[in-house]
């Protein structure tokens, strides 16, 4: 959910580390889990734990208090972690430890929309003004559908909360309405004619957890849980309208001050979330992120054909890099990853698949404002591990860095 500003693409990463996060497979063919043969190649190797902790110890060296990734591939499951999820105790980061994932809420949410769809409870060609009326002057312009891909052209109202979490403990913890974020943008004009551009904003997808509500009766919340959390046993994911703290066990959460580039972080761990609700409300960790997108993925959420509605990119300006229905897209001469980032006050973190969702990780740091240093190890570790899944095919180019790039800071706003 909050975007970062001014920050220089990391284009030219080259990771370094990429050669000793793998040691020699087996010997033989390995054999994917899920009983696809689509991520599995007879060079596959297996990761080396101590590699992917050597691979986010940099990020915690760059400034960072604490970093973890999780690696899912056919030989099973890697994770690892460095420095702290505590400054105040020392206590050490661990791999599945609960934290704010903000926009990676986006899948979760278009997936119960288009759940919706299945149903016959509205339709990704219903608009705003069918659903919601009087919400947007323009209301009857703007699609669901375009909600979800960001091609509706509602202005998003990021950068004006954002300020208030950080200025005082009233606005640390001022309870939000979703109908309230609207009105923060309702009176400005569209940044386009809806269809005709891409620009991300997470008043869309308010607009479509409203949606969501309207067309049910009930919360977004009970949606959620009753579709996704509950069929899936996400037993650490958690949709906490308007509860400050981080259920146990936790990460806290920690920033640069505002206009800051440096110097002593802010513990924002605790706030109230509701200004994110929809658009980047979720706590969870990096395995059960990484199991809803295997469900996703493997067709146990939704019919193939809403699922390849869900996976048409449209264009974003960057190369390689387009977004579906909730879902960013990473197109490389290697194959398909399939994902989403997530950065809100306190966390950052980025989780990929492969197509089928064979092969999977996640990688998080409990830092979201921060200064260049710490981004660049960040951006290195993610990258190393992206490249990861691509394993066995030819190696990835300079331009599907640059699209991993965009991935990891698409939608990230820096207040």
């Amino acid at each position: 959910m909050i975007r970062s500003a001014g920050r220089m693409l990391s284009v030219w990463l080259v990771p370094a580390v990429a050669a000793v996060l793998l040691v020699p497979s087996p010997a033989g063919a390995a054999t994917d889990p899920s009983g696809s043969n689509a991520t599995t190649t007879a060079t596959a190797q297996r990761v080396d734990p101590e590699a992917l902790r050597r691979l986010l110890d940099p990020i915690v060296a760059a400034g960072a208090p604490g970093a973890a990734g999780r690696v899912r591939d056919e030989f099973g499951v890697t994770a690892a972690a460095s420095g702290v999820a505590d400054q105040r105790n020392g206590h050490r980061m661990r791999p599945g430890l609960h934290y704010r994932v903000g926009s990676l809420t986006k899948p979760f949410v278009a997936t119960v929309v288009l759940q919706l769809v299945a149903d016959g409870r509205l339709s990704l060609s219903d608009t705003v003004e069918r659903w919601l009326p009087g919400i947007l002057p323009y209301g009857s312009h703007v699609t669901v559908r375009q909600l979800l891909n960001h091609t509706g052209g509602v202005p998003d109202y990021e950068a004006l909360v954002v300020p208030g979490l950080y200025g005082s403990k009233a606005g640390r913890f001022r309870g939000w309405t979703p109908r309230e974020l609207v009105a923060l943008v309702a009176d400005q004009p569209p940044d386009f004619p809806a269809g005709t551009a891409w620009s991300y904003s997470n008043t869309g997808y308010v607009l479509a957890g409203l949606i969501v509500e309207a067309a049910t009766g009930r919360t977004l919340g009970q949606e959620l849980a009753r579709r996704i959390l509950r069929p899936l046993r996400l037993r650490d994911t958690f949709f906490p309208v308007n509860a400050p703290w981080i259920p146990g066990p936790r990460s806290r959460g920690y920033s640069l001050p505002l206009e800051h580039e440096d110097g002593p972080l802010l513990d924002i761990t605790v706030f109230n979330p509701s200004l994110a609700w929809a658009a980047g409300n979720l706590i969870s960790n990096l395995s059960d992120l990484e199991r809803f997108f295997r469900a996703l993925l493997s067709g146990r959420l939704l019919a193939p054909r809403l699922l390849a509605e869900m996976t048409t990119a449209v264009p974003t300006g960057q190369p390689g890099f387009g977004y579906g229905l909730g879902l960013s897209l990473i197109d490389t001469p290697s194959g398909r990853l399939i994902g989403h980032n997530g950065a809100i006050p306190g966390f950052i973190n980025v989780v990929l698949s492969s197509e089928d969702g064979g092969r999977q990780l996640g990688v998080m740091m409990n830092e979201q404002t921060a200064p260049p240093a710490v981004s660049e190890a960040f951006d290195n570790a993610f990258i190393t591990l992206a490249m990861g899944l691509l394993q066995g095919s030819p190696p990835a180019t300079a331009s599907t860095r640059v699209s991993l790039c965009a991935t990891v800071r698409v939608g990230t706003i820096s207040p």
